[in-house]
């Protein structure tokens, strides 16, 4: 009798333990799905079975805490929560996410009796230090404050409601309080219906009355992107509101957890006369990852949200732009932007400035709202009453009026709308660039600096030599032009904003000055005697060469020595154009510019000279000497606007007056040949240097005999040295 009682306890503990084990396996499934919802009842459930001799009871109340958080249920998690800090196992983790709940759920009063009570015994001093640091820093959070009014926009409203946009004189937002129908389906998140967007006509009339009638016919709806079955939204408009962007459920299998409509996705619709039509599929879509939250910045690009490879950890922001008839491949933000937490919700004002939540950044729990002026690297957290220890997000806001929308679960932990109203917060700036003789320039780049924070935003002029710039009221700004080539200083004006409007002059000044351009070969050495053909505005040309440091350096004493562009020219190297920035309106143009030499392909046959080749005291052309005169006579029948010098040299044997007129021979040879060939008189030029010019230490014949072997202090030649310095050269002229 006792044996078969020991046998059906052992057998009933081990059904309840594979049960158990069944439960955290489904569990952890639905924490892997993202359906943290159902997820929260089954960890619950485990802890609530487990006794305190159970090892596996403290993961799983530790389990139910996070899915109750993830899913929105943060009284909830905080009861968890409670079990897990008086618990002798308690992690320094688990009362930092105990203080969060308690900022969460409004009693944030009984954080300073916790910090004192009987939790520390179990942690590290250093972690104790840690956390009375966090707490302290976000003690001051809690004191800053902006100058703002937050309301509850819709009281009586029913169900969840957020992320509310501006669409004509109305909105557009997120309800979970549509009637679900006869089959509702819930987000497996949240454990809450869809959303569906819901549509006020009229801002001012925040909760409007519809009839069961006009109800039916989906009047208090935003139908005008049909219906996924899905959730929708947050849904964006375009500065004409004539381009959307909506955020829906992937109807797609997850590959990864086998679960659908666990990911995101983004659809676009245009506008047309009989409604709006979807436009073409986002590319960077996929059933591996989420893209969605999209909303569209001042010039027209898009900013989402996606948790593709390659971020910083959760949600990042993107940025794609629309190239080509496509959108760009995405561009993360960067770490001024995104965090290991999530940045959702983005929003760019008119502005310029990025609104966003994330719960990365230091804030005082949950989602907190920053904002980032594009192109900076810097974000800043917003005070009170725009940030509590709620989740706060989706800030819409014209900081041009001061009033906006936001959304968050302050109260009673239910998604709201929430009207903001404040003062005006940012001035715009119009910049004017005007060139040396007052006219207006175009394509100048101008920065804006905050000088609090050191964040820099570009912009480009237009045809006017305009551009339009915001900043913060109260704040100071430098405002300066990145300069042109030669500039002695761009300029630069100091503002301090003060207005709605404020207007900044930046007025060009160039100097005089001395330009210069240098050319190198492909080996990076500087290239003496290259041809320069520069050409002005007018089509006029004039030539010059480069000196023995590949340099050639000229006054811009006046306007009519600019030029637009140069040519190099040297023989056995491609001719290159190069274009010179243009200069400013009435401005010199200055220059100071390095040109690479392009050397012929081996598929070119290159002009050897070292091939045109003399008997000993002789000035008759060799064979080989007339195929490398036919290169050259073709090579300037190419450019017929240059004009060379080809010149002879000779070896020390002889005396000078024979090396000289022997030489002049050989020029006037070459020089002959050449004009027979077709090529005026006038663009080449004979010169015979004898032996003036050797090019080793050869000594000549009136000091050591022209080196014979046995002359003490003389350099004997060798048969090779004297051809080396017997040699034809040519020279390209300048005019």
């Amino acid at each position: 009798m006792m044996k078969r009682l020991l046998l059906f306890l052992f057998f009933g503990c081990l059904g309840t333990a594979h049960a158990q084990f069944d439960k955290a396996r489904w569990a952890q499934e639905f924490n892997d799905s993202y359906q943290f919802a159902r997820a929260f009842e089954l960890w619950s459930a485990l802890a609530e079975e487990s006794d305190s001799t159970n090892t596996a009871r403290l993961h799983y109340i530790r389990q139910a805490s996070n899915a109750a958080l993830k899913a929105g249920l943060a009284a909830e998690a905080l009861q968890w929560s409670q079990a897990l800090v008086q618990s002798d196992s308690v992690t320094v983790e688990d009362v930092e996410m105990h203080l969060q709940l308690l900022r969460m759920n409004g009693v944030a009063t009984a954080i300073p009796e916790l910090l004192q009570g009987e939790v520390f015994l179990h942690l590290p001093e250093s972690d104790i230090n840690r956390l009375i640091a966090v707490q302290q820093n976000l003690d001051r959070l809690v004191l800053d404050s902006i100058g703002f009014e937050v309301s509850r926009y819709r009281p009586g409203a029913k169900g969840n409601e957020f992320a509310a946009v501006p669409y004509g004189a109305g909105l557009v937002f997120q309800s979970t309080a549509v009637d679900p129908g006869i089959t509702p389906r819930k987000d497996g998140w949240s454990g809450k219906y869809f959303t569906e967007l819901m549509f006020i006509p009229d801002t001012n009339v925040a909760e409007p009355r519809f009839s069961v009638k006009q109800q039916l016919k989906g009047e208090d709806l935003f139908t005008a992107f049909g219906h996924a079955r899905t959730h929708d939204g947050p849904v964006a408009f375009d500065t004409e509101q004539d381009f959307a962007v909506i955020t829906r459920n992937q109807s797609a299998l997850d590959s990864t957890t086998e679960v659908r409509l666990s990911h995101l996705r983004l659809e676009f619709f245009w506008k047309r006369e009989w409604g709006w039509e979807p436009a073409r599929d986002f590319p960077w879509n996929s059933s591996q990852y989420s893209c969605g939250h999209g909303t569209f910045d001042t010039e027209g690009d898009l900013i989402f949200m996606s948790d593709m490879p390659g971020g910083y950890g959760g949600m990042d922001l993107y940025q794609t732009r629309w190239e080509d008839g496509d959108w760009s491949r995405p561009e993360n933000l960067g770490p001024a932007v995104n965090t290991g937490g999530n940045e959702s919700f983005p929003h760019v004002s008119r502005s310029g400035f990025l609104y966003f939540s994330s719960d990365g950044h230091p804030g005082m729990g949950g989602m907190d709202v920053f904002v980032h002026p594009l192109g900076s690297n810097h974000v800043e957290r917003l005070g009170t009453p725009i940030n509590s220890v709620a989740d706060d997000f989706a800030l819409v806001l014209d900081e041009s009026s001061g009033n906006g929308w936001m959304s968050s679960n302050r109260d009673n932990q239910t998604d709201a709308i929430f009207s903001v109203r404040g003062k005006p917060m940012t001035g715009s700036i119009q910049i004017l660039v005007q060139a040396c003789d007052g006219s207006a320039v175009a394509g100048a780049t101008v920065n804006v600096i905050d000088e609090r924070h050191g964040t820099v935003q570009s912009y480009t002029t237009d045809e006017e030599g305009e551009v339009k710039a915001y900043g913060w009221l109260g704040r100071e700004y430098e405002i300066n032009m990145e300069p042109f080539p030669g500039m002695d200083a761009p300029p630069s004006q100091q503002l301090s904003l003060q207005g709605a409007s404020e207007q900044v002059l930046l007025d060009m000044n160039f100097a005089s000055k001395q330009n210069s351009l240098v050319v190198i070969d492909e080996n990076g050495m500087p290239t003496e005697g290259v041809l320069l053909t520069f050409q002005d505005a007018a089509g006029e040309s004039a030539n010059f060469v480069t000196d023995a440091n590949g340099r050639y350096t000229w006054s811009a004493a006046s306007q009519s020595e600019d030029y637009v562009q140069v040519k190099t020219v040297l023989i056995n190297y491609n001719d290159v154009i190069h274009e010179f920035t243009p200069p400013p309106p009435g401005c010199l143009l200055s220059i100071a510019d390095t040109l690479e030499l392009e050397p012929w392909t081996a598929d070119v046959e290159r002009i050897d000279l070292a091939n045109i080749l003399y008997d000993l005291g002789s000035a008759a052309l060799r064979m080989e000497s007339k195929r490398e005169l036919d290169k050259l006579v073709a090579y300037m029948k190419d450019r017929p606007g240059i004009r060379v010098e080809l010149s002879s040299h000779t070896d020390c044997r002889n005396d000078e007056r024979h090396n000289q007129k022997l030489s002049q021979d050989r020029a006037d040879g070459c020089v002959a040949y050449i004009i027979q060939k077709g090529i005026g008189p006038e663009r080449i030029l004979a010169k015979g240097y004898g032996e003036s010019r050797l090019l080793n230490a050869c000594s000549d014949e009136s000091t050591c005999g022209c080196a014979p072997l046995n002359v003490i202090g003389c350099v004997p030649c060798s048969e090779e040295l004297h051809q080396q310095n017997r040699r034809t050269e040519l020279r390209l002229l300048a005019d």
